[in-house]
């Protein structure tokens, strides 16, 4: 069971598909992400072992289906790097 929402990740979604579309981004890092969304006050990157655990935490739920994918979000292989890309429309 995620300790997220299904609220928390639809505006994380739409927060970060917005900031990149505004900004020209095509593609985003989990970190990048972390730090974009904790300096906006959308989510925290204060708990866990280091920053951006949490947003990671987010994905990893995604992932596993416990709640929604983060629009834009993939992953290659189990513990490779995440990437958010611009979700066209």
């Amino acid at each position: 069971m995620s300790n997220f929402t299904h609220q928390q990740v639809a505006k994380v979604s739409e927060f970060l598909q917005n900031h990149m579309r505004t900004n020209g981004i095509h593609e985003l890092t989990a970190d990048e992400c972390a730090s974009i969304l904790a300096d906006n006050k959308i989510l925290s990157n204060e708990s866990g072992p280091k920053p951006g655990f949490t947003f990671r935490q987010m994905l990893r739920d995604g992932r596993d289906k416990q709640i929604p994918m983060v629009a834009g979000a993939s992953q290659e292989k189990v513990h490779a790097r995440w990437k958010i890309i611009l979700v066209k429309g």
